[in-house]
Parts: structure tokens; C-alpha cells; sequence
């Protein structure tokens, strides 16, 4: 008790000192929490908008499960039955829809272009940039910015456009659909090409049979994939059933190269972010206590143990880290709120359109980063440690470095 309480007035003593260096903490701390937190929220961001298009899992008819394929094998009313009996009764699973593919010529009076889409159960939720979103058993078409652009089109004038499509193995369709407004994914090579309907209406105005091309299912937790995924090919294979699954990084390949990509990005500029405040912190800190040698070596004279006065170092570095870091969450807390409040926007390369800022603080996060500054502060003083060590007690009252 005595040593806590003569660290307390130690830091009361150099108020000025101890303030600095606690700000000096707060700073490196809520700096490496934020950019942790930036790199989380945009590798998590990018999956889970992988996540939202492909489901954490897909199944679909064995010759249509090719990672870029639209297959012709489609799933009949009869299939999509059997499968959400098999996963209904799987706990993990949170919700599930169907998804019918197709794809061909889209045009006007005066343009065309080629279009791939797609007809979803739900595909409001997907919502529309301009104009009315498509709902369930409206027959209507969303279109990707640039393909309404390319065909012309005005929401205000009620556009309609002509389809000619293939469905399955339906042959070719043709039909008029109106186009209700169009959609801004951010990627302008999606926004070309991109139709989007509901899978009922499409189903309904080409008088086809109830069928989808995959089934979507989406699980509680992204961790719960690769036993729910192995659960459903066992189980496919013991009963003989004509189903195949893949998940969403199967179904997009791209995922790995651009997360493997980033993470080398983040981990190069992690590492210089670390070594910079290392040297900071440990310089600062370590230049603080060294400049109180002299003072140490007063609590000896006065009768002070040697181990005390080191014990009374490390408590005081222990309590003086401690403050900096909670004020480092404290800080990193409100800086993410800020720039919520504030709509902070930025736009990642290769999109058109700006995304909210914000940053994924995490438990993981916190304890790794602030365990390392804490390791900082204790190794900032092992100088000033050994120096006592090394010094008699009238050679640290007249020590100057």
C-alpha cells in the first residue's frame, strides 16, 4: 500500500510529466486500434458483400454448379422442397430463397445490349438507387446504372424495354417488361450488364413450371460454413441425391486474391505503424525516468530499498499505460461514432460510389493491440531499471546521463 500510494504522488509530483506521456499512449493507442478497426471493417465489409449476393452457401443441381455457370439444370418445386426439409433441420441455418438465373438480349426501340440476370424471391432488399425497387410478383425490371444509361431510359416516362432470353432449357423467350428504376452496385463492369426481377413474375410471364437455378442459405455465423456445408455433402452422398454445394468464397474466386492482397497491404503498413510507436513510446517513456535517476537515488539515501525503488518504477509505468489506454479505447470509440454522426464517406478504388467510414473495433482487436502497448511501456523502462542496478546510490543523486 505504501508503494501505490508513493507512485500516486510521484505522478501528482510530475503532473505535467505524467499528462504527456499518458496523452502520448492515448494517441498510439487509439491510432492502432482505429486503423485495426478500419482494416476489419473493410475485409469483413467485402465479405459480407459477397455474403449478401451468393448466400454462405449455395446448392444446386450437380451440372449446375460450375463457379461461373448458370447451368441448365434447374432445381423443380418438387427439389427446392426436399432441400429446405434437409436444412430446415439444421439449427445453423438462418434463412433461405431461390434464385433463378438468365440471361440475353435487352433493348429499346433504339439500343440493345447484353444482359445477365437474375430473378430473386426478395429482391427488395437489394433496393434501387433511383425509382421503385422490384418486390415479390411484380413484374418489373431493376437494371445496373450503366445498362439504363446504355438503353436510354427515363423512370418518368414509365420505360418499357424487350427481353429475349434463355431460361434453363426452355429454348428462347421473349417478352416486354417495364423497368421501374436502376441500381448502383459501385462496380461499373457489374452496372453494364446487370437485370435484376423477381423470380415469380419472371416464372409467371413465361408460363414456366415453378424452378430455380441454386438454393441460397444463409447461416447464423460465417464460422458455422464449413461444417454445414460438409454436413449437406455427406448427406447428398449417402442418400444419392443429384444436389451440389459451394460456398460463396467457391463462388467467388476473386474473394482470396483481393483479401490476400489487402492483408499483405494491412500487415506491411501494420508493421511500420508498429515500429514507429515502439520507438516513440519507448524513447519518451524511457527518456522521462532516466531524467529522475537522481531522484531514485534520494530514496535510497533515505533508506529506501533498491528493489522498492524498482518495484515503484514498474508500478508507476504499469498505472501510467493503463490510464493511456483507456483512454485510447476511450478515444477510438469516439472517433468511430464521430465519423458515423458525421457521415464520413470514402470510395474504394475501382467504384463509382462512396461508402460510410467506420471502423470494426473488436475484443480480438483490443486486447492484441493494447496488450502491445502495455509490453511497450514496461520495456521502456528496463534502461532506466538497469541503470539503478548498475549505480551505487551516491553515483544515481549525481548521475547526468
Amino acid at each position: 500500500m505504501f508503494l501505490l500510494k508513493s507512485v500516486w504522488d510521484n505522478i501528482l509530483f510530475h503532473a505535467k510529466r505524467s499528462f504527456l506521456s499518458v496523452l502520448l499512449i492515448t494517441i498510439a493507442s487509439s491510432a492502432m486500434l482505429l486503423y485495426r478497426g478500419f482494416v476489419e471493417y473493410s475485409e469483413q465489409g467485402l465479405a459480407l458483400s459477397f455474403i449478401s449476393n451468393s448466400g454462405h452457401i449455395q446448392v444446386s443441381m450437380k451440372s449446375a454448379a460450375e463457379p461461373q455457370s448458370t447451368g441448365t439444370a434447374l432445381l423443380s418445386a418438387r427439389d427446392m422442397e426436399t432441400l429446405r426439409s434437409i436444412y430446415g433441420d439444421m439449427p445453423v441455418v438462418k434463412s433461405s430463397d431461390a434464385v433463378l438465373n438468365f440471361q440475353g438480349i435487352i433493348g429499346t426501340d433504339t439500343d440493345t445490349a447484353v444482359f445477365w440476370g437474375a430473378g430473386y424471391d426478395s429482391p427488395q432488399h437489394l433496393g434501387a438507387t433511383d425509382g421503385t425497387p422490384v418486390f415479390a410478383g411484380d413484374q418489373s425490371l431493376v437494371l445496373g446504372k450503366e445498362l439504363f444509361e446504355t438503353l436510354k431510359l427515363n423512370t418518368a416516362q414509365e420505360p418499357f424495354v424487350n427481353l429475349m432470353s434463355s431460361i434453363g432449357d426452355s429454348g428462347l423467350l421473349t417478352g416486354s417488361f417495364a423497368v421501374s428504376g436502376w441500381l448502383d452496385t459501385g462496380t461499373p463492369q457489374n452496372d453494364t450488364r446487370l437485370v435484376i426481377a423477381s423470380r415469380s413474375a419472371l416464372l409467371d410471364f413465361f408460363e414456366l413450371k415453378d424452378s430455380a437455378s441454386y438454393m441460397r442459405i444463409y447461416l447464423h455465423k460465417d464460422t458455422d460454413m464449413p461444417a454445414a456445408q460438409a454436413a449437406l455433402d455427406s448427406y447428398f452422398a449417402e442418400h444419392q441425391l443429384p444436389y451440389q454445394t459451394q460456398n460463396w468464397k467457391e463462388r467467388n474466386p476473386s474473394w482470396e486474391q483481393i483479401s490476400g492482397l489487402f492483408r499483405n497491404q494491412s500487415s506491411f503498413i501494420s508493421i511500420i505503424l508498429y515500429i514507429l510507436i515502439f520507438t516513440a513510446l519507448t524513447q519518451s517513456l524511457s527518456a522521462s525516468f532516466m531524467e529522475r535517476i537522481g531522484e531514485f537515488g534520494t530514496m535510497e539515501a533515505i533508506g529506501l530499498k533498491r528493489s522498492s525503488v524498482i518495484q515503484m518504477l514498474v508500478l508507476e509505468v504499469c498505472l501510467i499505460s493503463l490510464a493511456g489506454i483507456i483512454g485510447g479505447i476511450v478515444l477510438a470509440q469516439l472517433g468511430n461514432s464521430l465519423t458515423e454522426i458525421c457521415n464520413i464517406t470514402m470510395t474504394p478504388p475501382g467504384y463509382t460510389r462512396a461508402y460510410r467510414l467506420s471502423f470494426y473495433i473488436t475484443l480480438p482487436a483490443i486486447l492484441t493491440t493494447q496488450f502491445f502497448i502495455f509490453l511497450t511501456g514496461i520495456i521502456s523502462v528496463l534502461h532506466p531499471m538497469y541503470t539503478i542496478c548498475k549505480h551505487s546510490t551516491v553515483q544515481l543523486i549525481h548521475y547526468n546521463g
